[in-house]
């Protein structure tokens, strides 16, 4: 009997797409960033820029997804997630910015009562 290899999650760069083997976090200034790291070229390591470590949120961790199997993914619950990080972030915007949020996600809501209605 042939022994099956085992499956290997490639992660890739949501700034060039690329595979990266890991994120990498530097301190410059008091102040952390995140990289992928893509390993080297030459001498010089191969990075891309994410963001500040203090607001960087590696997707999988928002989304939620398993993907190995896409139609077993609950995209509820991905909406939901996605929809509430939005309004997380939307509570440190300037007052404008908050209210145009919150219509975007009252605009949403209602869609979503149309798309039920639709199944009902």
């Amino acid at each position: 009997m042939r022994k099956m290899a085992e499956e290997k999650t490639v992660e890739l760069c949501p700034r060039c797409g690329a595979p990266y083997r890991s994120l990498e976090y530097k301190t410059i200034n008091g102040k952390t960033y995140v990289y992928a790291y893509h390993g080297k070229l030459g001498k010089k390591p191969m990075l891309c820029y994410l963001g500040p470590a203090d607001a960087y949120t590696h997707v999988e961790q928002i989304l939620a997804l398993d993907l190995k199997n896409l139609s077993d993914v609950d995209l509820i619950a991905v909406a939901f997630n996605a929809a509430t990080l939005y309004a997380i972030r939307a509570r440190r915007w300037e007052a404008a910015e908050r209210r145009e949020a919150a219509e975007r996600l009252k605009q949403l809501a209602r869609d979503i009562e149309i798309l039920a209605n639709d199944l009902a």
